[in-house]
């Protein structure tokens, strides 16, 4: 079954017995589905960046791209398609802004695809030195979102 098969069969379900929200987790994946206010579904789980194969490094960007060595910046790279949304929620604070510390724990910000709200963390330690994208702006996989001084130093 797809998983928008799956998606589709969990809305019918809350549907059917007046539920808010509804979450279930098959291996390694996890769906958490919940009814807004005005009726909308959306779904939040992590994602982190595709990792690179050594056979595949010369081929293909990698998900933390050093911008200019003389600055020594870490890029953030948006690992798909979507719209970027700085914070979790409208209206909410942001998840990072500039001159915040992260750790590659750290939800940096929120990637909205086919109603699907996924968060990105950001996969290095380090001060977030610029935000290089727009609330709300549509953008690309491999897309530049962060520029992040990295540290050794525990956040």
């Amino acid at each position: 079954m797809s998983i928008i098969d799956k998606v589709k069969q969990l809305i019918s379900i809350m549907n059917e017995n007046d539920l808010s929200e509804i979450e279930i987790q098959e291996d390694a994946n996890k769906i958490r589905l919940k009814k807004s206010e005005i009726g909308y579904t959306h779904a939040i789980s992590p994602i982190t960046a595709p990792s690179i194969h050594p056979s595949k490094l010369d081929q293909e960007p990698s998900p933390h791209a050093v911008t200019k060595e003389s600055e020594n910046l870490v890029e953030i790279i948006s690992p798909m398609v979507g719209t970027f949304y700085r914070a979790s929620a409208p209206g909410a604070d942001p998840c990072v802004n500039v001159g915040d510390f992260v750790n590659e724990e750290t939800v940096v910000c929120i990637i909205e695809a086919m109603k699907i709200m996924n968060e990105v963390k950001a996969e290095t330690v380090g001060e977030i030195v610029d935000v290089i994208v727009s609330d709300g702006e549509a953008i690309e996989y491999g897309q530049p979102l962060f520029r992040v001084k990295p540290s050794t130093e525990a956040t």
